[in-house]
């Protein structure tokens, strides 16, 4: 009974540790992720789906809060791209203006929906009017006395687009393909011959 006591004690404890450290929305700072001032959150973003930094945790923070702020609306969907402070961020894409306040960022061959910029123990998420590939950056609505504060990283969201690569079945039936068309070529350039005799 004691051990069974103790575990939940435990439990308990976890959750309410991994509860403190998810991303919380600031009421009074949110209006709409569409808002051009972003939502701003307090805690950190990045682009683990576990963990009390996952972007995930932003996510359902933000649906919370739209249950009880109807400017809010609609519930938000974050599919992760990349963070800039991935070790393989580079074969995704590049930014500008690393360990200042403002500067852009590229992601050719992605269509970025929302953007979220951390900095200091807070973060910003902005969902982008249109899907884009490029954009800017700044870290201007985290509020720090009188100056912006320096960028921490970005977190990207949104889907490639990219067109795949063919798969080698389909390289074998596209050259099955050119090769019938050439032979068809070949016995109707044979059947229109005609001979004359003078």
């Amino acid at each position: 009974m004691k051990k069974s006591i103790s575990i939940l004690i435990a439990g308990a404890a976890a959750l309410t540790a991994s509860q403190a450290n998810a991303a919380t929305v600031i009421d009074g700072s949110c209006v709409s992720v569409t808002d051009s001032a972003g939502c701003l959150f307090s805690g950190n973003i990045n682009s683990n789906t576990t963990g009390g930094n996952s972007f995930l945790n932003a996510q359902n923070a933000y649906n919370l809060y739209n249950d009880t702020h109807p400017t809010a609306d609609p519930d938000i969907l974050l599919t992760v791209l990349a963070a800039s402070d991935d070790t393989n961020f580079s074969s995704f894409g590049s930014i500008t203006g690393g360990g200042s306040s403002s500067g852009t960022w590229d992601l050719t061959g992605f269509d970025v929906d929302f953007v979220a910029v951390k900095a200091s123990n807070a973060f910003v998420l902005y969902q982008l009017s249109s899907p884009a590939s490029m954009g800017s950056w700044d870290t201007f609505d985290i509020p720090f006395k009188n100056n912006p504060h320096n960028i921490s990283h970005l977190v990207f969201f949104g889907t490639e687009t990219v067109p795949a690569v063919p798969e080698p079945a389909t390289w074998a039936f596209m050259i099955f393909g050119f090769g019938a068309i050439g032979g068809a070529m070949r016995r109707n350039r044979k059947a229109n011959v005609k001979v004359s005799y003078a």
